[in-house]
């Protein structure tokens, strides 16, 4: 699972700056929030977009018929798992999109369920 610390003023969630959108919203005055999302929902794409985010490719390791591509985005490691047909981008500089209904909110450590 990658965990990722986000801020949050007000509304929305925001990562390096860059607005973050969630499965679901937690309750104002929450404190130390994170969003949690699978390594097999990570996607590197080519296009920027809803929950697109600038990062670093830093290392790809195989795993039979999988990667997993560690990238930078914001300053924080985000895994991503990958079918090994898929390849692997070309030079450092990738674009990582976050599903936002795998996007998950964890508050003070724990998953905030849904109310």
């Amino acid at each position: 699972m990658n965990f990722l610390t986000v801020d949050r003023n007000e509304r929305p969630f925001a990562l390096g700056g860059r607005t973050l959108s969630v499965a679901w919203d937690i309750p104002q005055g929450t404190t130390d929030v994170q969003v949690g999302v699978r390594p097999e929902h990570v996607k590197v794409v080519t296009d920027p977009g809803p929950n697109t985010f600038p990062g670093r490719l830093r290392s790809v390791s195989d795993h039979g018929a999988q990667r997993v591509l560690e990238v930078e985005v914001a300053g924080q490691l985000v895994r991503a798992k990958t079918p090994r047909e898929e390849g692997v981008p070309l030079g450092e500089a990738v674009l990582v999109h976050l599903p936002r209904a795998k996007v998950l909110p964890y508050a003070d450590g724990q998953l905030v369920l849904r109310s």
